[in-house]
C-alpha cells in the first residue's frame, strides 16, 4: 500500500511541476500570478504528504505536517484569490484581507497546536502494515477551518457560475466550465477523506492533481492564457475597427462590440462569418453591410511557447471606396473630356488641313509656272499666311502630344552652321520687312556636327526669334550661339551651347512674368491684338526644354526690350570647329523661289484616291512634270474597282471618306492575293496628323503615311523611295 500512495505521490509531484513550469513561462497578468502561487502551494502540500509516508519518528512527522498544511492554506487562498481575478469579481476588501489574516491565524494555530490543543485535541502515530497512519482529534479550530473551506469553495463557485450567467464569450464559457467542474472534483474527491479509508492518505492530494490536470488543459486545450488575453492585452472593446479572435482550434475566442455591430450572427452562427471573412481575404473582395464597406486584415499572434492562432480586424474601408469611386468617376470625365478634345483635334486636323491643301497645292502651281513677277509675289504671300495657319494648327497639335506624353526627342546627327543658317535666314526676311536690324553672332570654336532633335531645337529657337521679331516694333534683334563648355559623358564628349536671343522689343511686365508661359494667353492683349499668334509658342518651348533637360531664362526691362537665353547639353559627332560663321552669313542673300523636277519617271502608273477633287487636283498638278501617270479614283469603292482591273505602282488612299473609309478600301485590295495590285505598297494620304495616327496606320497594314497638306519634298522623296527611281540629272 506504501509504494501505491508513493507512486499516486511522484505522479501529484510530476504533474504540479509540469504546471508550474507552464504557468511561469506564460506569466502576464494578475491572474496568473495567482496561478502560479497556487501551484507553488499545491507543490509544497504534495512534498510534506511524500516526507510523511517516510518518516518514522514523531517530530520528523509533525514538521512533514506542518510543511503539507503550509501548502493546503496556500492553495486555498490562492484558489479563492484566483477566482475572484479570474471572475474580475468586485468583493469588499474587507473580506479578502479578513480571508488572508484568518489562513495566517490558521496556520499558526495548528503549528502550535501541541500545547494548545486548538486545532487538534490529541493526536498520535499508529503503524498499520508499512504505513505510519497519523490519528487525531479535531480541536475547534479544526471544525471552524473545515467550514471555512466550505464557504470559500461556494464562494468561488457563486462567483464562477455568476460570470458563466452573464458571458456571452463561448471560450470564456468554456473556462468557466471547466474552473467550476475541476472545484466539483475537489469536494467530490475530498470528501472521501472522512471515509475509513481516509485515514490511510489524504486524498486531497489527488483532488490537487484532477485539478492540475484540468488546469493544463484548459492551459493547452482551451487558450486560457492565449487568444482571450492577448487580444484583452492589445485592443480595447470600444475600438473603432473590429476585432475577432480566434482560438487555436478554429473556433471564436473573443470579438469585440465593434465586430458585434458589424456582425451581429456573431451570437448564433460564428462560423458563417469566419466563412465570409476568409472568403473576402482570399479573394481581396471587401464585404458590404448596411451601405458600408469592409476589408479585412489576417494576423498570426504568437505568445511565446503557446500554439499561433489567428486574429481578424475589420476595418470600415467606406470613405475609401467612396474616394476611390470618385476618382473613378472623375478619371471617366478626364478620359471622355481626353478623348473629345483627341477627337476634335482630329477633325480640326483633317477638316482645317484638307482646304489648307489644297490652298498651299495650287499656290505651290502658280509659284511653279508663273513668269509675272507681281503673280509671284502674291503668291509668295498666299504661301505665308497658309504656312502661318499651318503652324497655328501645328502648335495646337504639338501641345496635345506633349500633355498626353507622347512627345518624344528623337536625336539625330546635324550640322550645326546649316540649323543656324536657316533660322537667321527666314527671320532675317522677317526683320527686314519690319526695318529691323538682324544680328547673328555665333561663335567659331562651336564643334561642325552634334547629336539631338534638330526639328525640336529649330522649333524653340524658331518661336524665340519671331517672337522677338513680333513684339520688336524698331531697333535690334540678336541671335547668339556660344560654346559655354565641353564634358566628358558616358557615350563620348558633350558640348553645352548657350543660346541667347535679344530684342528692343516692348519688354515684360514684372506682373505678366507668369501669363508669359500659359497657353493661349497673350501679355497686354489690348496693345498686341494686332500681332498674330496663339499664346502657345512659350508654353511648347519651355516644356521642349524641359524633355531636354534644360530650361528657359528671361530678363526683361518693360520698354526697353526683353533676353530670352537656355544652355543645351548634345553630344559632339564631328569636333572640328564650324570657323567665323558671321562672315559667312553676311555673303548669303535670299533666293527666289525656282523649281525644278528632281525625277522623272514616265513609266510609272499611280493611283490617287480622294473623295475631295480639289485634292486630286492638287496631288496631279504636283507631280506634272515628273510625266507619272496619274489614275484618279474619288471614293473607296471605286478604287478596289480600279485596282482589281489593272496594275498600279504606288497607290496613295485617302482615309476619311464616305462610304467605305481608306482602311477598309485597302484591306479589301490587299485581300486579294492574286490580284494585279496584291503586292503594290498603298500610302496614307490623311489630314489626321494627331500623334499616333502614323504608327496607327502602319499597324492598319498602310506601307507608308503622307499628311496634309502635301509637302512636295515630302511627296517626291516617298515616290523615289517606294519606286526606286534615281535622280534626273
Amino acid at each position: 500500500m506504501k509504494l501505491a500512495f508513493t507512486i499516486i505521490q511522484w505522479i501529484n509531484i510530476l504533474l504540479i511541476v509540469s504546471e508550474t513550469s507552464v504557468v511561469f513561462r506564460n506569466m502576464k497578468k494578475r491572474v496568473h500570478y495567482y496561478l502560479f502561487l497556487n501551484c507553488i502551494a499545491m507543490f509544497i502540500c504534495s512534498m510534506g504528504s511524500l516526507l510523511m509516508l517516510f518518516v518514522e519518528t514523531e517530530g520528523a512527522y509533525f514538521i512533514s505536517l506542518m510543511l503539507s498544511w503550509a501548502g493546503r492554506i496556500g492553495v486555498i487562498v490562492s484558489t479563492f484569490f484566483f477566482c475572484i481575478e479570474l471572475c474580475e469579481s468586485k468583493l469588499p476588501v474587507i473580506i479578502t484581507a479578513m480571508e488572508s489574516g484568518f489562513a495566517f491565524i490558521s496556520f499558526i494555530v495548528i503549528a502550535t497546536t501541541r500545547k494548545t490543543g486548538l486545532f487538534y485535541k490529541d493526536y498520535y502515530l499508529e503503524k498499520v502494515g508499512d504505513l505510519t497512519v497519523f490519528q487525531y482529534v479535531e480541536g475547534p479550530w479544526c471544525i471552524l477551518w473545515n467550514i471555512t473551506i466550505v464557504v470559500v469553495i461556494v464562494t468561488c463557485l457563486i462567483m464562477l457560475f455568476k460570470s458563466l450567467a452573464t458571458e456571452k464569450n463561448q471560450q470564456k464559457r468554456k473556462q468557466y466550465k471547466i474552473i467550476i467542474f475541476a472545484l466539483f472534483m475537489e469536494i467530490i474527491i475530498g470528501y472521501l477523506t472522512v471515509l475509513p479509508i481516509g485515514r490511510y492518505y489524504d486524498f486531497n492530494q489527488l483532488g490537487f492533481s484532477l485539478c492540475a490536470i484540468l488546469i493544463l488543459y484548459a492551459i493547452f486545450r482551451n487558450n486560457l492564457m492565449d487568444a482571450e488575453s492577448m487580444a484583452k492585452e492589445y485592443i480595447v472593446d470600444e475600438l473603432s475597427s473590429g476585432v475577432i479572435a480566434m482560438d487555436t482550434g478554429g473556433s471564436v475566442a473573443y470579438y469585440n462590440k465593434k465586430a458585434l455591430q458589424i456582425f451581429p450572427e456573431l451570437i448564433r452562427d460564428k462560423r458563417a462569418v469566419i466563412s465570409r471573412i476568409e472568403c473576402s481575404i482570399q479573394t481581396g473582395e471587401p464585404i458590404f453591410v448596411n451601405d458600408r464597406v469592409y476589408n479585412f486584415e489576417e494576423r498570426k499572434l504568437v505568445h511565446k511557447s503557446l500554439a499561433e492562432s489567428t486574429l481578424y480586424v475589420l476595418i470600415d474601408s467606406t470613405r475609401h471606396y467612396e474616394h476611390i469611386r470618385e476618382v473613378e468617376r472623375e478619371k471617366q470625365v478626364a478620359d471622355n473630356a481626353n478623348k473629345a478634345k483627341t477627337d476634335f483635334l482630329a477633325s480640326m486636323s483633317h477638316e482645317i488641313r484638307t482646304p489648307i491643301n489644297a490652298v498651299l497645292g495650287m499656290d505651290e502651281m502658280i509659284l511653279r509656272e508663273s513668269t509675272e513677277s507681281n503673280i509671284k509675289e502674291y503668291a509668295l504671300d498666299i504661301q505665308a499666311a497658309g504656312r502661318t495657319l499651318l503652324t497655328i494648327i501645328n502648335d495646337i497639335l504639338d501641345l496635345n502630344k506633349i500633355e498626353s506624353g507622347k512627345m518624344e526627342i528623337v536625336p539625330v546627327e546635324y550640322d550645326v552652321s546649316s540649323m543656324i543658317y536657316d533660322l537667321a535666314n527666314m527671320l532675317k526676311v522677317k526683320a527686314e520687312d519690319k526695318k529691323l536690324s538682324f544680328i547673328v553672332s555665333v561663335s567659331p570654336d562651336i564643334p561642325a556636327k552634334l547629336r539631338g532633335d534638330d526639328v525640336r531645337i529649330r522649333q524653340i529657337l524658331m518661336n524665340l526669334l519671331t517672337n522677338a521679331v513680333k513684339y520688336t516694333q524698331s531697333g535690334t534683334v540678336w541671335f547668339r550661339v556660344s560654346l559655354k563648355a565641353k564634358e566628358d559623358g558616358e557615350n563620348g564628349e558633350n558640348a553645352v551651347l548657350h543660346f541667347e536671343v535679344e530684342d528692343t522689343g516692348i519688354g515684360i511686365k514684372p506682373e505678366d512674368m507668369s501669363k508669359l508661359f500659359s497657353e493661349f494667353e497673350r501679355i497686354e492683349v489690348e496693345r498686341n491684338r494686332n500681332i498674330e499668334g496663339t499664346g502657345l509658342g512659350m508654353p511648347i518651348t519651355t516644356k521642349l526644354l524641359s524633355m531636354m533637360d534644360s530650361e528657359l531664362k528671361v530678363e526683361s526691362e518693360y520698354g526697353k526690350g526683353s533676353v530670352f537665353s537656355f544652355d543645351l547639353k548634345q553630344k559632339i559627332v564631328e569636333a572640328t570647329p564650324m570657323g567665323d560663321f558671321e562672315t559667312r552669313i553676311k555673303t548669303l542673300m535670299s533666293k527666289q523661289y525656282t523649281y525644278t523636277e528632281s525625277f522623272v519617271a514616265p513609266d510609272a502608273h499611280v493611283l490617287i484616291v480622294d473623295d475631295n477633287k480639289m485634292n486630286r487636283k492638287v496631288f496631279a498638278s504636283l507631280l506634272k512634270k515628273t510625266q507619272i501617270r496619274i489614275t484618279e479614283a474619288s471614293s473607296g469603292y471605286e478604287a478596289i474597282e480600279l485596282a482589281t482591273a489593272q496594275p498600279f505602282d504606288l497607290i496613295f488612299m485617302d482615309h476619311m471618306m464616305p462610304g467605305m473609309d481608306g482602311v477598309e478600301a485597302m484591306e479589301q485590295i490587299k485581300a486579294v492575293k492574286d490580284g494585279p495590285c496584291a503586292n503594290t505598297p498603298i500610302i496614307v494620304l490623311t489630314a489626321n496628323a494627331v500623334e499616333g495616327s502614323k504608327e496607327k496606320y502602319l499597324e492598319d497594314g498602310f506601307d507608308g503615311f503622307l499628311s496634309k497638306p502635301v509637302a512636295p519634298d515630302k511627296l517626291n522623296l516617298i515616290i523615289k523611295e517606294m519606286l526606286a527611281v534615281g535622280e534626273t540629272s
